[in-house]
């Protein structure tokens, strides 16, 4: 089993049950965009890639589970792309991290392109899957986008809190580490 640091295990178990609010709140439209910028830009790959995991699994099962989604193919293949989708935005999170030295505009860059790399491997969906054209529609695509946003702010403010008692490391990879 590898080595894991119990502190950021409990910082992705504590995000994850957010993302069961946001699920929840949101009607299982969870912020993934906003939880890869803080991911992408705080944690190791790694961890970073867990907390997207977990989260993921998270809002799935309150979709299925809770909320009732139905138990059919396509339904099954749409959390999957929801899935990759939320992998895309955290590796381009990491990538924005890499480009960009400072925090503050690194989370702002990872949040914005996280965003549309989420978006683009959703909107590409529909070729294979079953889709209403209303699910993409401007208005939609922008309420996502300001429900990331808050998300985003409010993940920030907790991570800045997390890391002040101690539950985080208080530096960030820096620009150029994995």
């Amino acid at each position: 089993m590898p080595n894991i640091d119990l502190k950021i295990f409990a910082w992705i178990m504590i995000v994850a049950a957010a993302s069961i609010a946001f699920s929840l709140a949101l009607a299982c439209a969870t912020p993934f965009a906003a939880m890869a910028a803080i991911a992408g830009v705080f944690l190791a790959a790694r961890p970073a890639i867990d907390l997207i995991a977990f989260a993921w699994v998270a809002n799935q099962a309150v979709g299925f589970l809770v909320l009732g989604y139905p138990t059919t193919w396509d339904s099954f293949a749409w959390g999957a792309v929801i899935g990759v989708a939320a992998l895309s935005a955290l590796a381009v999170a990491v990538t924005m991290r890499r480009a960009v030295a400072a925090v503050l505009p690194a989370v702002v860059v990872a949040f914005l392109a996280g965003f549309a790399a989420y978006e683009l491997v959703l909107f590409a969906a529909p070729a294979l899957l079953p889709s209403g054209e209303e699910a993409f529609s401007a208005a939609i695509v922008l309420q996502i986008f300001w429900q990331n946003a808050l998300a985003l702010i409010g993940l920030t403010i907790f991570h800045w809190i997390a890391m002040s008692v101690g539950l985080l490391p208080v530096d960030a990879p820096t620009a150029g580490q994995a």
